[in-house]
């Protein structure tokens, strides 16, 4: 009797398990993440996909912005969700750059694309009370300024500086690429003549009297612009580059679900109302199906890591491993004879805490240079990933520079009888920081540097272990909510969880 009472049990707990997948999808809300804030044009498609999507399913669509990260932000909500078709990410090409400059546990790859429903050819706009106005005047212009013409937009390493770049590569002339923050700013500078050149869309032209297109990157005229001429016209190729918007599941949802939006999508594009809104703004309503837009984001990928790197913005990395042991090598040198050298003209000898100083210091040049390659103002105008980690190095300088001086400031007797100079001590951190560096590619950031601490801390005798693990765990904590969640800065979390 225990038996079947026990099968029973078992069977109806699998049920309940199970009851959500067999239940009939759509049966709540769906959710639309986009990265922007409202009125963005990522934004705007969103609502008016949710607005029409009111004729073909009885559930509501809803918008949710997420901004933060140049997308980071909003692809982390989606892949935090569970894979079960109700969380859906409006995905725009920009993600691309997002993802390749930046290391923070997210990517395209945790996605299932479903579709792409718009096109936007990128053009380039100028000042038309300028006297630089058309391509034939900006190439002129360019070539006589040398590399100096300003071109205006969005970001280090975004969509519009790729194609920037492009142009300068197919047109054979260079340029200086100012960033801004968010194309309004770098409009506002078109307009003011502070610029030469704005790269963005048909739509930012609208509305703007002093404002022209010079021109546009599609194999024809645009209906809006018949007098811009396209790249293909003045013979630079650049016929099919464009700014496309779509969206995307976390990946691993059912493929009956997937199926049911992708036909939902395919019905909203072919509504005559979706159409007219979609042609109101210069674009082009298409439909992509899944393997179409998939096969084209590998496309576009593989081109922004080739201009990303033309652009200077990340290194493909020849030659550069060669230099660091050679930089490294150079600074454990210099920092030994200069410390040699101190301490023969105060008539010193090495002690545990020089020693530990000099090794500190030896690190912190060393990480200082490694900053050097990575993305510089990347997706931002000021502040890049080397930032955070020089504030750091900075602060490791300062203090194991101060603490080598005070040392060496000390009477000898003095530092005889201090603990803290043994240099066995030294030793035990210093193979404490090989362990750490190795083992946070492993279990990450945040589990190594709580380990770390806490070890570091009873190796200098402090006993007070609720004090550790607390402050331990306070510094990991705010580490994670400051520096991963609110500036979506990247820190590794380690193969074990990636």
């Amino acid at each position: 009797m225990k038996i079947f009472v026990t099968i029973q049990l078992i069977t109806l707990f699998l049920l309940m398990i199970l009851s959500p997948l067999l239940a009939d999808y759509p049966e709540k809300n769906i959710t639309i993440v986009v990265h922007s804030k409202a009125g963005s044009a990522i934004d705007l498609m969103a609502r008016k996909v949710s607005a029409i999507s009111n004729k073909y399913i009885d559930v509501p669509i809803i918008v949710e912005n997420i901004p933060g990260g140049s997308g980071l932000a909003a692809m982390r909500r989606v892949s935090d969700k569970k894979a079960d078709g109700y969380t859906v990410l409006g995905v725009v090409k920009s993600f691309i750059s997002t993802v390749l400059l930046t290391d923070a546990g997210v990517g395209l790859d945790d996605f299932h694309f479903l579709t792409c429903m718009v096109v936007d050819p990128e053009v380039l706009i100028t000042n038309r009370h300028s006297n630089i106005r058309t391509l034939d005047e900006i190439i002129a212009d360019a070539k006589a300024k040398n590399g100096n013409q300003k071109w205006l937009g969005p970001l280090v390493g975004g969509l519009d500086h790729l194609m920037a770049v492009k142009t300068w590569e197919k047109i054979g002339i260079h340029g200086n690429w100012v960033p801004f923050e968010g194309g309004s700013g770098a409009i506002v500078a078109l307009l003011g003549q502070h610029g030469k050149v704005y790269v963005g869309n048909p739509i930012d032209v609208k509305g703007r009297p002093d404002l022209m297109i010079a021109a546009v990157a599609a194999p024809n005229r645009l209906n809006d612009f018949p007098d811009a001429p396209t790249f293909v016209e003045k013979g630079f190729g650049l016929e099919n580059e464009i700014m496309w918007r779509g969206f995307a599941v976390k990946k691993g949802t059912n493929p009956e679900v997937i199926k049911f939006l992708e036909d939902l999508f395919q019905q909203i594009s072919n509504d005559p109302d979706w159409i007219n809104f979609i042609e109101t703004t210069s674009a082009q309503p298409v439909f992509y199906d899944s393997e179409t837009f998939s096969q084209m984001i590998a496309d576009d990928n593989v081109e922004a890591v080739k201009y990303l790197n033309k652009a200077g913005v990340i290194s493909s990395g020849n030659g550069s491993q060669k230099n660091i042991w050679f930089v490294l090598a150079g600074l454990v040198v210099a920092v030994a004879l200069l410390s040699m050298l101190i301490l023969k003209i105060l008539k010193k000898k090495p002690t545990g805490v020089m020693i530990f100083s000099a090794i500190l210091i030896v690190i912190g040049l060393f990480f200082y240079y490694l900053t050097f390659n990575f993305p510089q103002g990347s997706l931002t105008k000021s502040v890049g990933p080397a930032s955070i980690p020089r504030i750091w190095i900075f602060t490791l300088l300062i203090f194991s520079i101060w603490q080598l001086i005070n040392t060496m400031r000390k009477p000898e007797e003095q530092i005889k009888k201090d603990p803290e100079q043994k240099i066995g001590l030294v030793v035990v951190f210093v193979a404490m920081m090989v362990l750490y560096l190795i083992i946070i590619n492993v279990v990450g950031y945040f589990i190594s540097t709580l380990l770390f601490l806490i070890c570091g801390i009873l190796i200098l005798s402090y006993r007070k272990y609720v004090f550790i693990i607390a402050s331990s765990a306070g510094f990991v904590l705010f580490a994670y909510l400051f520096f991963y969640k609110m500036l979506q800065i990247p820190l590794p979390l380690g193969t074990l969880f990636e």
